[in-house]
């Protein structure tokens, strides 16, 4: 007669318990598999840099550095410079916005001819594109030029 006790001789049964406590549990937190996507708000963004016709770069190879970072510092720009009157990227003006953008251009610029890059040099744009599920079903995007410098 073994002495060990039945969960060490039967490692299939301690699965099996699990998978049913798994099952009956379901998709509820702290089980669900992705928590941070189970809901999704209206809209959501991303941003881009385009060249003087609007044809956008890539930015990883221009500029060193992915577009998600390009929307992390302009996002940080921009609220660096609304905070000293106590406001939030959502209450910018657009001359804030403008000013975020052109300090932005001009910093990508500038890591970019640090980093021997072929950065162009005509006008460079900063655009933001806002995606939101439209009425009638699917999504509907609008583009919002921020800057152009």
């Amino acid at each position: 007669m073994p002495s060990d006790p039945i969960w060490k001789r039967l490692p299939f049964a301690r699965l099996g318990v699990l998978v049913v406590v798994l099952l009956v549990a379901g998709e509820q937190f702290p089980l669900t598999r992705l928590p941070m996507y189970a809901t999704f708000g209206p809209t959501a963004d991303y941003y881009y840099v385009a060249d003087a016709t609007g044809q956008p770069l890539a930015c990883a190879m221009v500029f060193g550095t992915s577009t998600a970072n390009v929307k992390k510092m302009f996002r940080a720009r921009l609220n660096a410079l609304v905070a000293p009157r106590g406001a939030d990227e959502t209450t910018a003006t657009p001359a804030e916005r403008l000013q975020a953008g052109e300090e932005l251009i001009t910093y990508l610029r500038t890591t970019g001819l640090a980093a021997h890059a072929a950065v162009p040099a005509g006008p460079v744009r900063l655009v933001r594109v806002e995606v939101r599920r439209a009425l009638t079903g699917g999504f509907a995007q609008t583009e919002e030029l921020l800057a152009e410098k």
